[in-house]
């Protein structure tokens, strides 16, 4: 054998890590640079902490091997450190895609609504606790029908083959929650509505520790009824997603749910029947003060959730809801009727809740008819990015500190190397 075969194969594998270290870096690097990033940083932070700890490890263990040992044992462990740097890379691409669909011109005015939503949505309850919110959800588009919510304990569907379990695990680890959107969304912003739900699933989780659990509890105390226990989460994201947008949050509900009577009647997933879902929220509208008829016979159910606590308030209250806003003369039903023209006039956007009561007003005006304005989708693409103060998705990561963190799924990396 040549003596140099195993410095060969060592640099080898040093050169793949050393190229991937220096491409991670740069894409940091732009995407603190790229204005199109600026509500990220915090989110940019988290991952660039993480990633670079767990690459020097793995370069350090490949400097490590001796390149007078047998070539075999050498071969065999750079296989294994490569292995580990494709972890890496397929955790880092699994983020970046997801951001620079921000700097595709088909995506980027549909993200730059979506961020402003999902910004106005998350932050609300942690500013009215006076706590700094942590990382908040990043949205992206997919070519899916729903929408779905990924928390940082949970696995996204895209990562469930075996062959991505591990680089599922950190994405499950890291403090950087995700919302993913029906594609769409892009030719009809309305379905951005969805938004408001999905950043329902992370407020509950990340809001108060014991919420989940008490919401369980509530629900099955106020209606005696042990199958609301399943339906908590799912109908804790539908009571926050009334609160953030008012009754037409329903339409979306409806929407995705119509089907043949005989399959309405069925419950799903974490999900109550359409029809239970639907009345719900419509009490819920009805006892937050918004109008509408309700369903008394689920006065209970609601009551439970917006009664729900987090440092000491109620979630009404976290909500920062105004009924006033869902009035007949008030400030959604006179945003709906100028979004379906060619040139609304829509005043005072820079209010934190101004994102969420503009999407509001346009799923009202989808929710009246089945034809939307043709104007509609131009205008929530013109006026939703212009919408809320300046503002970051959360500074603070929920969980373990990076650095901590950082260090806990390097040692996990390596071990699944050995």
């Amino acid at each position: 054998m040549h003596p140099e075969r195993v410095r060969a194969r060592l640099d080898r594998s040093a050169t793949t890590a050393l190229r991937l270290g220096h491409e991670i870096g740069g894409w940091m690097r732009r995407g603190h640079d790229d204005r199109r990033l600026h509500r990220f940083t915090g989110h940019l932070d988290v991952l660039d902490g993480v990633l670079s700890r767990m690459l020097g490890a793995v370069v350090r263990e490949i400097e490590a091997i001796d390149p007078r040992a047998a070539s075999g044992e050498a071969y065999r462990r750079c296989g294994e450190l490569d292995g580990a740097v494709f972890t890496i890379r397929r955790l880092f691409d699994w983020y970046a895609a997801k951001y620079d669909q921000r700097r595709d011109p088909v995506l980027a005015g549909i993200l730059a609504c979506a961020d402003e939503v999902v910004l106005s949505c998350w932050r609300q309850p942690f500013e009215d606790l006076g706590r700094e919110p942590p990382t908040g959800p990043l949205a992206y588009v997919e070519p899916r029908f729903d929408a779905f919510a990924t928390p940082r304990v949970s696995v996204p569907p895209d990562l469930r083959l075996p062959a991505d379990s591990l680089v599922a695990e950190f994405v499950g680890r890291l403090p950087v929650p995700v919302v993913c959107l029906p594609e769409w969304t892009a030719v009809q912003a309305w379905w951005l509505t969805l938004a408001a739900h999905e950043v329902g699933h992370h407020v509950h989780k990340d809001l108060d520790p014991g919420l989940e659990n008490a919401s369980r509890d509530a629900l099955a105390e106020a209606t005696g009824d042990e199958r609301w226990r399943r339906w908590a989460l799912e109908s804790f994201a539908d009571a926050y997603s009334v609160l953030m947008l008012g009754p037409a949050a329903a339409w979306i509900v409806e929407e995705l749910g119509h089907g043949p009577p005989e399959s309405l009647t069925r419950a799903h997933g974490g999900y109550p029947p359409l029809p239970v879902r639907l009345a719900l929220m419509a009490e819920v509208a009805r006892q937050a003060g918004l109008g509408g008829a309700g369903a008394p016979g689920l006065a209970g159910a609601a009551g439970a959730l917006l009664g729900l606590r987090a440092g000491g308030r109620t979630l009404v209250e976290l909500s920062g809801l105004s009924p006033g806003w869902f009035a007949e003369q008030g400030t959604v039903r006179a945003q709906a009727r100028s979004l379906a023209g060619s040139d609304p006039f829509l005043p005072r956007l820079a209010e934190p809740y101004s994102a969420r009561l503009l999407l509001a007003a346009a799923a009202t005006v989808v929710d009246a008819g089945p034809a939307a304005p043709s104007a509609l989708h131009a205008n929530l693409l013109r006026h939703l990015p212009r919408c809320g103060p300046p503002g970051r998705l959360g500074v603070s990561p929920a969980g373990p500190p990076v650095a901590r963190l950082a260090e806990e799924l390097t040692g996990r990396l390596l071990g699944s190397t050995r």
